[in-house]
């Protein structure tokens, strides 16, 4: 069962891009996941595809990615 965490107030943008860097590497996937979950309908089997070898490139080696 998942939790959810209630704020006193809600995060800005920016508050939630200062607080990634402080995320550990399996909280910043689990992001990912989520953030592609919610456009997952809008992508074609194609691009998931895509995204899945991108994600297993820098599973191997994460310091090889550019920006």
């Amino acid at each position: 069962m998942r939790h959810r965490i209630a704020y006193a107030h809600p995060m800005s943008f920016a508050e939630i891009l200062e607080e990634i860097p402080n995320l550990s590497f399996a909280q910043r996937q689990e992001l990912v996941r989520h953030a592609i979950a919610l456009d997952e309908d809008d992508l074609t089997p194609e691009e998931n595809a895509l995204l899945d070898g991108r994600m297993e490139d820098f599973r191997r080696d994460p310091g090889a990615g550019t920006t």
